[in-house]
């Protein structure tokens, strides 16, 4: 049968009558071709959920569907018939959904009786009670204020002696390593660093950023002869201790910067 010469009536699935086909609806998905319906005709879909309607209020822990509501929807006994499977399925959801566990039922007095006995696990099968749930979280000792950023001597170390710090690259990654106390206190002393918690410091300035600010705050001054300067000398070298911080850093030219390499400060200036 082509779709020229399609019926224009169908049978309903549940009351059994030929119907227009204004009567159901369109299917949709892989079988929407044409003109095909579903197969519940629009009485039978408003019967049907008038029952689910009165169904729904308050099944009072039973499965089986009463006889006044099947009457009271008007349903035929062909309608009933093919039905009533359904009703009572969902009549069953619905009162195992309501129904109070006998562990809740009990008064409280009653239950604190039981010792530790475990609460059942409502009906559910392979799931029991988390162990220690009857114990209350115990509540965390308050924190102590946090510390000033300056203030190195906040600084608490690890059971290894270490202290951890972070910072970030050039081009913006963050890394971090861990590092002994007493460079930290140096780092923090010397404003290379701040303190974030009593364990841990985060370094300020990249490496790149780190230059740029020693360049301007000296103006592009040579700290030892006065001349023009785009480089950056240690006063104490690293050679013998010393850091790159902003108070161990000066703007330096490239002749004074070579010359010096690991003298002292007094060493190179009284020759």
């Amino acid at each position: 049968m082509t779709d020229t010469h399609l019926p224009l009536s169908k049978q309903c699935s549940y009351c059994h009558q030929y119907k227009p086909l204004s009567e159901f609806r369109r299917r949709t998905g892989k079988r929407s071709k044409g003109q095909s319906r579903r197969g519940a005709c629009r009485e039978c879909r408003k019967e049907l959920a008038a029952v689910k309607a009165r169904t729904a209020v308050r099944v009072k822990g039973t499965a089986a569907v009463s006889a006044t509501v099947i009457s009271d929807a008007g349903l035929t006994d062909s309608l009933v018939l093919t039905r009533l499977p359904a009703l009572h399925s969902n009549a069953a959801a619905a009162a195992s959904r309501t129904a109070v566990p006998r562990a809740h039922q009990t008064s409280l007095p009653e239950r604190s009786k039981e010792g530790k006995a475990a609460l059942p696990a409502h009906g559910v099968k392979g799931k029991t009670r988390p162990r220690g749930a009857d114990t209350r979280r115990k509540s965390l000792p308050p924190r102590g204020p946090k510390p000033d950023p300056q203030d190195a001597s906040a600084l608490i170390p690890s059971s290894k002696g270490m202290i951890l710090m972070r910072g970030h690259s050039d081009k913006g990654r963050r890394w971090h390593q861990e590092i002994d106390l007493a460079l930290a206190v140096t780092l923090v002393r010397e404003h290379a660093a701040v303190v974030v918690n009593r364990r841990t410091i985060r370094r300020i300035y990249s490496n790149k950023d780190f230059r740029a600010f020693i360049l301007a705050r000296d103006n592009y001054t040579c700290h030892f002869c006065g001349l023009y300067g785009d480089t950056i000398d240690h006063l104490l070298p690293r050679a013998k201790g010393g850091h790159t911080t902003p108070d161990n850093c000066v703007c330096a030219c490239n002749l004074c910067n070579q010359t010096k390499a690991d003298q002292y400060v007094e060493e190179f200036m009284g020759r």
